[in-house]
């Protein structure tokens, strides 16, 4: 009976002395068949990368981020990006809520016009009389050549025709997706030209830290590293001038909760004037007089602070109390493109200037043959 005893005893701290096994992450990842298709001879397909606890699904059609997914404080998963729910309506995309790669000029250039080397060029005007994100068909409507697809990197490449929107120059384009060690999505494009051309190359996704379709982010804390933001007219072109943040609505020099900065009024509901619906869903205001100190919402640039030039440093922070999930943001280049128009998530887009290209005072967005244009923005997911 003693021995009987004794083995169990001895089988008992065998079993608590067993290393243990973390759990394997429960992504909630998107069917794959809806963004399957075949456009103009060429695959479209949805592909995952992973490593560790984040994961994030893209389709090589636009480079669209279709998912972002990590824990909250509960470890609960959740994709945090806006997204379409299968290709026919990404088809269909023109510049809403979504995630596509930008080229190969992100934002805007007034007046759909700029002169290079003495010579002026006449591009295609999208957006009433001016540029926005490269014209009618840049990165975010061509399908990308797919490189190489590993567990945590998807490599893709296009190139961009001299003349195309009429932009100068043959523009060849790497875009590297990948996970990192420490939790972040990390996107990087590195191009070429044959011709000098203008280029500003960036990524258009929409974050919700609680999760897309949770409520809005009007609760979510944003820190931006910017002591001035590029001032702008009506339409949102860059007059040239900056103001300066401290003071005003655009202070996020300390984390802010953009509830606080950002007029946010009930939205009328269904079958009440102002109610929107389809997929286009909720842009700009939902009416009411803006309280003094407050916007209606943030479609700004905010000139970064970096300590050297061409520097991967982070710039940006972004932080829900509800779900606990923190985010950074690292990068390289001048400019981060604050957009939260829809109140339901926010686009954090690393990028240069917009209209640099008619501004001697901006960072120069200029590519000339023999040189090499290098963009990284790391998006860096965590808890607290």
């Amino acid at each position: 009976m003693k021995k009987t005893k004794l083995m169990l005893a001895i089988t008992a701290a065998s079993i608590c002395c067993l290393p243990s096994v973390a759990a394997k992450p429960k992504f909630p990842f998107i069917d794959s068949a809806p963004y399957d298709t075949v456009m103009d001879g060429r695959k479209v397909t949805l592909f995952t990368i992973q490593k560790g606890k984040v994961a994030a699904q893209i389709i090589n059609y636009g480079g669209f981020v279709v998912g972002l997914y990590s824990p909250d404080k509960n470890g609960e998963y959740a994709n945090l990006v806006n997204h379409y729910d299968n290709i026919h309506q990404y088809l269909r995309y023109n510049m809403g809520m979504i995630g596509p790669a930008l080229g190969r000029y992100a934002n805007r250039i007034a007046n759909g016009k700029f002169t290079l080397d003495g010579h002026e060029y006449n591009i295609t005007k999208n957006s009433g009389q001016h540029t926005l994100h490269g014209g009618s068909k840049g990165f975010d409507h061509t399908v990308w050549t797919v490189v190489k697809a590993k567990k945590s990197k998807l490599v893709l490449s296009c190139v961009l025709p001299d003349g195309l929107d009429g932009f100068p120059g043959t523009l060849t384009t790497t875009l590297t997706y990948s996970i990192t060690k420490d939790g972040g999505l990390q996107i990087s494009y590195e191009a070429t030209t044959d011709k000098a051309t203008v280029v500003n190359l960036s990524n258009h996704t929409y974050f919700n830290l609680d999760g897309t379709g949770n409520g809005d982010i009007m609760d979510h804390e944003l820190m931006i590293n910017a002591g001035f933001i590029t001032e702008t007219d009506r339409s949102n072109i860059p007059t040239g001038d900056y103001d300066l943040v401290d003071g005003s609505p655009y202070d996020f020099q300390k984390p802010v909760r953009i509830g606080d900065r950002q007029y946010s009024p009930a939205p009328p509901q269904p079958g009440q004037a102002g109610a929107r619906t389809g997929l286009g869903g909720g842009f700009g205001g939902f009416g009411g007089q803006v309280p003094e100190g407050m916007v209606r919402s943030f479609d700004n640039n905010f000139c970064l602070v970096h300590s050297e030039q061409d520097k991967v440093e982070k710039v940006a922070t972004l932080y829900s109390p509800k779900s606990g999930r923190f985010m950074e943001v690292w990068n390289n280049h001048p400019g981060l493109q604050v957009f939260t128009g829809a109140r339901t998530a926010i686009a954090l887009e690393s990028q240069m200037f917009p209209d640099s290209p008619n501004h001697d005072n901006f960072p120069s967005t200029v590519l000339r043959p023999g040189e090499k244009y290098r963009h990284t923005v790391i998006y860096k997911l965590s808890v607290k």
